[in-house]
């Protein structure tokens, strides 16, 4: 009996260091991210920014910036989304692929928030005679960028397509 209790605290123990392992890993992620996007992407005053040429849903997006230590793209000024657009443009140029943006009406029609859950004070909807935004109502309610030219579209929060996350670069483990 004393021999299968010392195996049991060994195997709590065990337990343990595999937990203390996988948050070291998880927390060595988030930093690898964050260099990742502040060297490869753009950076614009403490923040910078990483295109991501994978295809996820809305959600799916939102969990994979967070997982990289960031979140997705929160345009806060017309100087952030100019600098964004510009970059976008740039690493899609020719064409026109849309990534999603940390934005949604997802709690609230028409009351529109960024991913932090603060309220968005600067819009770059797209406006066209034919096809103004947002046209979405209750259907379509997570926001994405036009590479072509930076404006905003409201679309369907599981269509899949590329993203843009944030990183805080004044954040270190």
């Amino acid at each position: 009996m004393d021999r299968v209790s010392r195996m049991d605290t060994k195997v709590l123990e065990l337990e343990d260091d595999v937990r203390e392992v996988y948050q070291h890993s998880k927390d060595n992620r988030k930093e690898m991210g964050r260099l990742e996007g502040c060297q490869k992407g753009l950076r614009l005053g403490y923040k910078c920014y990483l295109v991501y040429n994978n295809l996820a849903d809305y959600a799916g997006a939102s969990r994979k910036c967070m997982e990289r230590g960031g979140r997705m793209a929160m345009p806060r000024d017309r100087r952030e989304q100019e600098a964004l657009a510009d970059y976008v443009k740039s690493f899609f140029s020719p064409g026109n692929w849309p990534v999603w943006l940390g934005v949604n009406d997802l709690r609230s029609e028409g009351a529109y928030v960024f991913d932090d859950g603060t309220r968005v004070s600067y819009f770059q909807w797209r406006k066209h005679f034919l096809s103004s935004q947002p046209d979405g109502g209750r259907r379509e309610n997570c926001v994405a960028m036009s590479s072509d030219d930076g404006d905003w579209w409201d679309h369907y929060c599981d269509r899949t397509m590329n993203y843009i996350c944030e990183f805080d670069d004044r954040v270190a483990l």
